[in-house]
């Protein structure tokens, strides 16, 4: 089904339930002064108009099954008494609080729960460097009652019974996600099928692109337009062609080779690194396909720029002044990326202020249907707060009332299928950043097809080691495209001691 199609199902069944309601209300009684033979007439009209829609009406219906309904879940549960109670503060580790400055609202006005409660403890580092910090942290001992862990590496934390706690512990249960994304719940789940983390954001990718280059270099001026110019990757890079020309030579297509490794990855591949506790040549060239060389050519031509993914050079490249203005056409980017004070903003910079792009943005679904990441919630064994832990997981990953007002606020996809249709139903969601477009209807079809049942616990480690081997051949450091696989497999025996590599 068209996202249109789509849409107008999700219409359809509000429409539905709006009506119910309103039968229920104190409708004004007709006007006894009506004669029978108006009534007689109403009557008739009302069932020919009924016979003449009946096929409409049947295809309206059809389609508007596909709007979910609501399914019941249980309140949240009490604690099992294996976790402390009554410390000071529900202190949360992470390496941002982007998405927490959110949550305390939503969280508190749900729970009643004290917001001052509620304690950042950063983690002093970017996403992927997380990941050893959050070991040195629990090493000493430090307090911790919940933790955000990355898609890259949450696996490694929930196979540990030393960092995270089962989430029954603090009375949540798997039944609770009946209106969640299935792979949200697999991925919570340790190698024992005990549920360890849930999540509330969906991480469907997109490619977000300055709408005033559009239609300077390529004469568009719509999304559509702009999703035809990139439908798959041959399209993304003969479009590339003629920005760079039209450009002068000064416009990548792309943001980064990160950017498009992290597309193509999620988008392209099918098998797991690791199998069997190994990863072989082999196995990763079928996992890598034609992107070493496909980033190699289209790097060289211009149409990837030279910055990487979370260095200064990165997100300016977004704007129109400055040392790296107008470096690159887009952006790929998921869905965290695209909310307040996410990625997107900080490439277009304050609203006003010079070489600001802010609004000038559009997102599509582009070349391919990708994901990247998410961040599930876990709980440390050692908390002394297992009922504010449980409350704050219940109301940010369950409660659709509670989800609901943190999409209102924070323009995130959220983990909860019925919010989803709803809020893209109502047409509520005005992202100010892409100028007033709804992100999450464009990225709903991608959303629902996001399949992470080949993640490992290596994965963050994985797409480090590639992304350096591949960058340091795009940059001519290293010769060929076998030695770069060399390079990457070399680095991978070294930094994963744990399992074979060959």
């Amino acid at each position: 089904m068209n996202n249109l199609k789509k849409t107008l199902a999700l219409v359809a069944a509000l429409a539905m339930t709006a009506t119910a309601f309103v039968g229920c209300g104190g409708k004004d009684d007709a006007s006894t002064s009506e004669s029978a033979t108006e009534a007689a007439t109403t009557a008739a009209e009302e069932e020919a108009t009924e016979e003449a829609t009946e096929a409409e009406g049947e295809e309206a219906t059809e389609e508007a099954t596909d709007a979910p309904a609501e399914a019941e879940v249980p309140a949240l549960g009490a604690p099992d008494g294996t976790l402390g109670e009554g410390g000071d503060a529900l202190t949360i580790l992470c390496w941002t609080e982007d998405d927490l400055s959110y949550m305390y609202d939503v969280v508190a006005n749900a729970s009643g729960m004290d917001k001052a409660k509620m304690v950042y403890k950063n983690v002093g580092s970017a996403g992927g460097e997380a990941n050893e910090k959050y070991a040195q942290v629990f090493a000493s001992d430090e307090d911790v009652d919940l933790f955000f862990c990355d898609a890259d590496w949450n696996k490694a934390y929930q196979n540990n019974d030393e960092y995270s706690a089962p989430l029954s512990a603090v009375g949540i249960t798997e039944d609770m996600y009946a209106n969640a994304y299935d792979y949200t719940v697999a991925m919570g789940k340790d190698n024992n099928g005990v549920l360890k983390g849930a999540t509330w954001q969906v991480a469907a990718g997109g490619y977000a692109y300055r709408t005033d280059l559009a239609e300077e270099y390529l004469g568009i001026t719509t999304p559509e337009d702009m999703q035809a110019a990139i439908s798959d990757w041959d399209a993304f890079w003969s479009t590339a062609a003629t920005v760079y020309e039209k450009s002068g030579n000064a416009t990548a297509m792309a943001d980064s080779v990160d950017g498009v490794w992290r597309a193509y990855s999620n988008g392209n591949r099918t098998s797991a690194w690791v199998q069997d506790g190994t990863i072989t040549a082999d196995n990763s060239k079928a996992c890598l396909g034609d992107f070493i060389s496909m980033a190699k050519t289209n790097y060289d031509a211009g149409y990837i720029s030279t910055a990487s993914q979370w260095t200064d050079d990165w997100l300016p490249q977004g704007m129109s002044a400055g040392a790296q203005a107008n470096k690159t056409f887009g952006f790929f980017f998921p869905t965290w990326s695209l909310g307040a004070g996410s990625q997107l903003s900080q490439a277009e910079g304050e609203e006003g202020a010079e070489g600001s792009t802010y609004g000038l943005y559009n997102i599509v679904a582009g070349p391919t249907s990708w994901f990247w990441g998410g961040t599930w919630i876990c709980v440390s064994p050692k908390s002394d707060n297992a009922t504010e832990a449980g409350q704050f997981i219940y109301y940010m990953t369950v409660d659709t009332t509670s989800m609901q007002a943190y999409v209102d606020a924070k323009s995130d996809f959220v983990n909860n299928k019925v919010v989803m249709a709803n809020t893209i139903a109502a047409g509520t969601n005005s992202n100010a950043l892409l100028g007033g477009q709804d992100q999450l209807a464009v990225l709903a079809d991608s959303a629902a097809n996001i399949d992470m049942s080949i993640a490992t616990q290596y994965d963050a480690t994985i797409n480090t080691e590639l992304q350096n081997a591949v960058k340091a051949y795009c940059e001519g450091t290293i010769d060929s495209e076998e030695a770069c696989i060399d390079e990457f497999l070399n680095k991978l025996s070294e930094s994963l001691t744990d399992i074979t590599v060959e």
